[in-house]
């Protein structure tokens, strides 16, 4: 997984298993510099410069420290996960044809998502009214 991110957000780091305390140590002292469906965006710059900087603070615990290389790692793009096309050697028309077969794969579980999702909210409801 490489980043192309430029602005980081408070679920990106929580995505990477982060707690509350240090997502706030780590955008202590950050302005936002742009706000997106609520959420803060900070420099993804910044948010490395931050990482660098607790990781020099010899008390952080091992587990914290994994994180946060983890974390590092996958913001300076060299994770070793390397994002391979499957379908580059197909014709265009076979590529089509593969796609529309696993976006008709997605809706059908989408439908069978919305409908379980549909009862347990029904039953929810039966719960709160008894």
């Amino acid at each position: 997984m490489v980043s192309n991110l430029n602005t980081i957000t408070k679920l990106h780091l929580q995505s990477f298993g982060f707690s509350e305390y240090s997502i706030r140590e780590l955008i202590r002292g950050l302005k936002a510099v742009s706000t997106n469906a609520g959420l803060k965006e900070y420099s993804a710059s910044d948010i490395q410069a931050s990482v660098e900087n607790r990781l020099s603070n010899s008390k952080i615990k091992a587990e914290n420290r994994e994180k946060l290389q983890r974390f590092l790692t996958w913001l300076k793009g060299e994770s070793n996960v390397i994002a391979v096309d499957f379908l580059k050697r197909l014709s265009p028309e076979k590529r089509i044809e593969v796609l529309m077969s696993r976006l008709q794969e997605l809706e059908e579980q989408e439908e069978i998502l919305k409908k379980e999702t549909a009862s347990i909210i029904m039953k929810a409801k039966q719960m709160v009214a008894t």
